[in-house]
C-alpha cells in the first residue's frame, strides 16, 4: 500500500454525450477500494441526465493492489482529519486543473461522491466552497464536526441507504444537521430499501436533486429530511 503522488493520479475522462445541451462538468470520486472503472457505470448514469457535461472519474490517492482509496480512515495516531485534509488539497488542485484544461468555471462543476469519496468532497467543499458550486455525496459522513464559524457555500445534497451498514444514516443526519446550522443549503434524502451501493434510484434522487438547484435557483431549503 502506497500514496500515489499526485502527478501520476489518473483520471477517466467521459466525453460530452451531445455538444449542444449545457456544457458542465461533472467530476466523481468512487468509494474506498473501488477504481474509476468500476465507477464508470454510475458516472455514465449521471451523463445521460446531463448530456452536455464532461464527466471526470477520478482515481484514489492510495494503491490498494488492483483498486484505490483516498486517505487512511485509521485514527490510532489521532490525524485522520489532517490526513483527509491532505488528500482534499491535492484534489482540489487537480480539479482546478481540470476546469483549466476544459474551460468549464466552478459554477458550471458538481462534485459527485460515494463513500469515502463523498466524505472527501464534503471536505473539499468545506476547505475551498467557491471551487465547486454543488456536491452530492452518498453514504458520507463528517471526518470533524462543522464549526460555527463555517460558512459553505457549495450547495450540499446528501443521500442514504436506509440499509447502509457502511456508513449508517446516522452519519447523513449528523452531517445534514451540522450544514443547516451553519446556514448551508443542504438537502437529506434516506432512500428506503436501498444500501451502500449506488443503483438507479439513488442515482435518480440524486440528478433530481442536483437539477432542482440548476434550473429552480439556488433557493435555501429548509425542513425536514426526505424518506423515499
Amino acid at each position: 500500500m502506497s500514496d500515489t503522488p499526485e502527478s501520476d493520479q489518473l483520471w477517466l475522462e467521459l466525453p460530452p454525450i451531445s455538444p449542444k445541451a449545457p456544457p458542465r462538468l461533472l467530476i466523481f470520486m468512487h468509494p474506498a477500494g473501488s477504481s474509476p472503472e468500476a465507477f464508470a457505470p454510475v458516472a455514465i448514469a449521471w451523463q445521460l441526465k446531463f448530456p452536455g457535461a464532461t464527466g471526470i472519474v477520478l482515481q484514489g490517492l492510495r494503491h490498494l493492489g488492483r483498486h484505490t482509496d483516498w486517505f487512511d480512515p485509521n485514527d490510532v495516531d489521532g490525524q485522520v482529519a489532517q490526513r483527509l485534509q491532505a488528500a482534499c488539497k491535492l484534489i482540489l488542485t487537480r480539479i482546478a486543473a481540470l476546469q483549466d484544461q476544459i474551460g468549464i468555471g466552478p459554477q458550471q462543476t458538481v462534485l459527485i461522491g460515494h463513500g469515502q469519496g463523498a466524505t472527501m468532497a464534503l471536505e473539499c467543499a468545506r476547505l475551498q466552497p467557491g471551487r465547486l458550486s454543488i456536491v452530492a455525496a452518498y453514504g458520507a459522513r463528517l471526518m470533524r464536526p462543522i464549526t460555527p464559524d463555517e460558512r459553505v457555500s457549495s450547495v450540499i445534497h446528501l443521500m442514504h441507504g436506509e440499509f447502509d451498514s457502511v456508513v449508517p444514516t446516522i452519519y447523513g443526519m449528523r452531517a445534514y444537521r451540522g450544514l443547516l446550522a451553519v446556514g448551508t443549503d443542504v438537502t437529506l434524502d434516506i432512500v428506503e430499501g436501498e444500501a451502500h451501493v449506488i443503483g438507479q434510484d439513488m442515482v435518480n434522487v440524486g440528478t433530481t436533486r442536483v437539477m432542482q438547484t440548476l434550473f429552480r435557483g439556488r433557493l435555501a431549503r429548509r425542513g425536514r429530511p426526505t424518506i423515499h
